[in-house]
Order: structure tokens, then sequence, then C-alpha cells
């Protein structure tokens, strides 16, 4: 017997090919020159129980009878249940949707998760969970979210994780990228001179992130903002779409410092590590299995907007608040970001924990986000949320 594919079995169910259980097996009671009676008595099968089987009505239908009933019929087991679940009435095809759509949900989402963010509401049941994920998303149907989402993003390599929260989090924000779909094409060479100009902007937190994703927008390079999963380790991440490069970064550590290293931590990836992520179709800041670039571009970050010999000059300064912003002017970036890096420095090279320290120092990372439109997990519909940013992404 071949093995059963329970998913097909069930998406035959909902195919608009009819065959008629019960006029095939009066045909073979002709063939065989059998009664009805007869038959069932050879098969072993209370009539009453067959009558529920080829009618539809058997709330349970008995599996050995069902391979019994093919055997005489002979046809294939496979193929006979698919006639028999066809065959099933509206209340039991309803019952084995209402299944199909509970494999759906736990299959694909962490539900207990989702519901604490406020992305499901405790009370829904799982009607209501599939519309809710459906409207998100932008689909009509399960079949679509698992073949037209799914596909483009794990169809050419196997990831190595099973991880549903950070698989939802990819999936919201390919979706996104995917319903912005930036018209201007990518150009590698003008992304590498827009770089070496990015680091000023840092000093303007309420507009600055802003007017450097719209220059970045205008040579094919979508960057958005996506809410940090805490049950991930997803800080950033740079995806490769219809050959454009697409960005994420999030509120990680809710630091405005943190904003601008990751940008320039992917960027590094869009400019570097172009092919290698194409091939993956995505990237996620954080992962393993992609340390060394992943080194390679927190150094470049690091470095481009404080390097260790500046470090080295102001830590004697540090405490000192006039000394600290006139060498962020001297060197065009904003002071938390001297700050930041100062605490890192101290951990990394002596060990030292600057944590708590100069928190008076850092402006509210949500002035630099608001205007971008980030993404949340209380969107209702991913359409309505992606067609607020490219407004705000497109140059008027």
């Amino acid at each position: 017997m071949d093995k059963l594919d329970i998913s097909s079995l069930l998406n035959s169910i909902f195919t608009d090919d009819e065959v008629n259980i019960k006029e095939i097996f009066d045909a073979k009671l002709l063939e065989y020159n059998l009664s009805k009676t007869k038959a069932l008595k050879l098969l072993n099968i209370d009539k009453d129980v067959f009558e529920e089987i080829i009618s539809g009505n058997a709330k349970q239908p008995n599996l050995i009878n069902i391979v019994k009933i093919a055997e005489f019929l002979n046809f294939e087991i496979n193929s006979f249940i698919k006639l028999v679940l066809r065959n099933q009435s509206a209340e039991n095809i309803s019952s084995i949707e209402n299944a199909r759509k509970a494999t759906f949900i736990v299959k694909n989402f962490d539900v207990k998760t989702l519901t604490k963010l406020g992305f499901f509401d405790g009370s829904d049941d799982t009607n209501k969970l599939v519309d809710k994920i459906l409207c998100y998303f932008g689909y009509e149907s399960t079949y679509e979210f698992e073949h037209q989402l799914e596909e483009p993003l794990y169809s050419r390599v196997k990831k190595n994780h099973s991880d549903k929260m950070k698989d939802f989090w990819v999936k919201s924000a390919y979706q996104t990228f995917r319903i912005i779909n930036n018209p201007n094409e990518y150009d590698r060479e003008r992304l590498k001179e827009l770089v070496v100009k990015i680091k000023p902007y840092s000093q303007d937190v309420e507009n600055g992130l802003l007017t450097v994703c719209k220059a970045l927008y205008n040579i094919g390079v979508t960057v958005i903002f996506q809410n940090y999963l805490s049950t991930t380790q997803v800080r950033g991440a740079t995806f490769i779409i219809d050959g454009k490069p697409s960005v994420v970064i999030t509120d990680f550590n809710k630091m405005y410092p943190t904003l601008w290293f990751t940008l320039l931590h992917e960027l590094n990836h869009v400019l570097f590590d172009y092919e290698t992520i194409e091939s993956n179709s995505f990237h996620l800041s954080g992962e393993d299995d992609l340390f060394l670039i992943e080194d390679k571009a927190d150094n470049f970050a690091r470095d481009f907007f404080f390097s260790v010999d500046k470090f080295n000059y102001i830590k004697r300064y540090i405490n000192n608040p006039y000394l600290v912003s006139k060498f962020a002017i001297e060197n065009e970036i904003h002071p938390s970001i001297i700050y930041s890096f100062f605490t890192w420095y101290q951990k990394k090279l002596y060990g030292k924990n600057y944590h708590a320290a100069f928190k008076e120092h850092y402006p509210d990372y949500l002035m630099a986000i608001k205007r971008l439109n980030p993404i949340s997990w209380n969107e209702v519909s991913l359409k309505e949320a992606s067609e607020k940013i490219k407004s705000v992404l497109e140059i008027k």
C-alpha cells in the first residue's frame, strides 16, 4: 500500500469531482452476481454501518470497514478514502475543515505567545484565529498562505530552525516588502556613495533616520522598522526580493544608537554579502549560521561610527558632557552614540559593566521611528500598514 498522504487526502475533499460510491457498489454486485445482503455478509459489515459510510453520515467511519469496501470495489485505498471523505455530509465536511484550520494554526503559529503580544485575542475560536492570520497577511485561504508565502522563503534552502515566532516575524517582514514593492532599481554604486554620508543624520533624532531611509528607497533599498520579538534574537534582517535588497531594523534594546548601528550593519550585508543572502532568500542578524559575516558587519558598523581609537581618546573625558558633545559634533554623530560605544568597548576590552550609565544622554528612540510607521503586532492588515510606509518613503 502506498504511503498515506493526509494533506493530499484532505485537500481532495474540496475538489469538484463527484463519484457515487453506491452506484459503483451496485455495479460490482451485478458483475459478481451477488445480492447486497450476501456481499455485506461476506465482508462482515453491518448493513446500517455500510449505509452510513456510503451516504456520508457516519460520524467516525471505521477505517477497517473502509478498507474492506475498497478491496471489494477493487479501489486503491488512498483513492477510496478520498471518495469517502468527499462523500461526507455537510456537517462532517465542516468538522474536517475545522480540523484543517486547527492544524494550520498549531503547525504555523505560537498561539500562546501571539496572544500575549495582543496579536490574537484570548477568546478567539479557530475560525477567528484563521481569519486574523489571513486578514493580516492578505490572503483568501490557508492554501494561499502556505504556498504563496512559504515557497519564496523556504523552497531553495531549508531553514535549520523551527522557531514559529521567528518564522512569523520573517513572513511579516517579507509580506510587507512585497506589498511596498519598491519601484526603484537597486544601484550598488549609489549606495556606496550614500553610506559615507549617513553619519550626520544621526544628530537629527526626529527626522534623520526617516531622511536616510527615503534616500535609500530612492536607490532601490527598502528599509522598514518592525517590532522586536522577545522570543527571538533578531535585531535586524536583510532580504533579497526580486533582485532588490530590503532591510528590517528593530527596537532590539530600545536604544537610539542601536537603530543606527543596526542600519549600518545591514547595509554592510547589502554591499558585501548580497549573493550569499540571495541564495538563502534572507539573513537574520544574530543567527549563528552565518556568524563570520555577522562579525564583519558588526566591525564595519562599529568602525563607521566610533572606532577604538576614538574610544581611547574620549574615555578620559566621558564624564564631561560638554566635551563629549563637542567631540560628537566633530565626528558628526549624536552624543548617545559615543556613550553607547564607550559602554561596549569597556565591556569588551576591560570587562567593565557600564550598562546602566549615561541613560540621561539617550534620546527616546520612538521619536526616530514614529514617522516610519513601524510594523507592530497590533496591525489588522499588513496591506494597510505597508501602504502607509510606502507613502512616507516615496520622495514627493
